[in-house]
């Protein structure tokens, strides 16, 4: 499984504007169980920079193109805030990742 950890910053005097577009963006796309599974609905934090917050996905066996095809709709609609950005990082679970390297997960 692909896991999706979607990281935005922006500026704290966007906070209620990014807010208006999250409610929005759920409203126009709500959760699709078919796609992904979300670990991590939003957390957030105040930084030196500003605002940062993220998402944690788990992305259903091949369904990574249509979670994308969604994300990329959404990420234009945030896009429209002044100093909003984004980065996207796409993780292998260990139970994938070991076997690249000849091992096996072990059972806990």
């Amino acid at each position: 499984m692909v896991m999706v950890v979607s990281t935005s910053w922006f500026p704290t005097s966007k906070a209620a504007e990014v807010g208006k577009k999250y409610l929005e963006v759920l409203k126009q796309f709500p959760p699709d169980k078919s796609i992904s599974k979300v670990i991590v609905r939003v957390g957030v934090r105040t930084t030196t920079e500003g605002m940062k917050s993220f998402t944690i996905s788990e992305i259903k066996e091949g369904k990574l193109k249509e979670f994308m095809d969604l994300a990329y709709k959404q990420i234009l609609i945030y896009s429209e805030i002044e100093g909003y950005k984004i980065e996207m990082e796409f993780y292998l679970s260990g139970v994938e990742a070991l076997p690249l390297v000849g091992l096996k997960m072990p059972e806990l």
